[in-house]
């Protein structure tokens, strides 16, 4: 059988119609994404006659600011992000069921992460304001406090105020994500397993969760970048205070380089938010490899 020859004329219009499409999408990544990438690492390995220098990683690691920063981004991202996980894995199940109305349920449950962050953190400000926000007075009126408590003001309660919120925004991402690894699991599965008897806790145990380790680990990845990086959230309803009790590493990046001015100082502290976020994500593919290793010889 013959082989049909390819038209020059046609492999090349296509192959100029193929760089006529990606070349917009090229040259605006390198603009908005890697230029500013190398800039930033530029920055940080230079001073202000553009010598090189690693000054700026030594002010940074020697200064107890930065390290306040990265406990305070630790313990937010851990403590936030366990609960999203927990309470969207609950959802998911829930919003898995076959009930009437569903489909208008999940649309509802979206809307907080539809919001965004900046709006849904001022929302969160106003009902968190002691003189007249209405959480502080209804825990008032419910004899829960002894009087409207000032979440915004004490360092505590102000830290306990950025995790409650990013986790109303954020539970339904989780929920979605992990909804859609509960839908690729065969209802045939739970079928067979019923038959024989299994309990539901023995289902998710053996069934659901090493099913759905491939989504939960996706979503935690997701989830820890967004957390290590969340900027707006904080900057809008505490920023950064009372004092620095809120002051992750995104606000405090923006508080060097905007408020203080020192750029370099700013760019410093971005490389070694980096390489914390790098070393998560290695962290957590490490760990679902090996906890998918150990049920599969279960």
């Amino acid at each position: 059988m013959a082989m049909q020859s390819v038209n020059p004329k046609h492999e090349k219009g296509y192959l100029l119609a193929l760089i006529g499409f990606v070349s917009p999408i090229v040259v605006f990544f390198t603009i908005f994404q890697i230029y500013p990438l190398i800039k930033n690492v530029w920055f940080s390995f230079t001073n202000i006659h553009n010598n090189f220098t690693l000054n700026n990683f030594y002010a940074i690691l020697t200064g107890s600011s930065f390290w306040q920063s990265t406990w305070i981004t630790v313990k937010f991202s851990l403590i936030s992000v366990s609960f999203e996980m927990v309470i969207g894995f609950i959802f998911a199940l829930l919003l898995n069921q076959e009930f009437h109305g569903r489909k208008a349920v999940r649309t509802i449950f979206l809307i907080p992460w539809a919001l965004p962050t900046a709006i849904m953190a001022t929302g969160w400000k106003f009902m968190l304001q002691h003189s007249y926000g209405p959480i502080p007075w209804i825990l008032y009126w419910l004899h829960i406090t002894q009087s409207p408590p000032y979440f915004l003001s004490m360092p505590k309660m102000a830290f306990a105020s950025i995790i409650m919120a990013d986790i109303w925004k954020t539970v339904p991402f989780c929920a979605l994500l992990l909804l859609a690894g509960l839908q690729a699991i065969p209802r045939d599965l739970y079928e067979a397993m019923e038959v024989d008897g299994a309990g539901w806790f023995f289902k998710l145990r053996k069934l659901t969760f090493p099913l759905m380790l491939p989504a939960i680990t996706v979503t935690l990845t997701f989830r820890f970048l967004q957390a290590f990086g969340v900027f707006d959230l904080i900057w809008v309803l505490t920023n950064g205070g009372p004092g620095n009790a809120t002051m992750a590493l995104s606000p405090f990046i923006y508080q060097q380089t905007f408020n203080w001015l020192d750029v370099r100082a700013g760019a410093a502290t971005a490389v070694i938010t980096s390489i914390y976020i790098i070393g998560l994500v290695v962290v957590i593919w490490i760990t679902r490899s090996y906890v998918g290793r150990r049920y599969a010889t279960q």
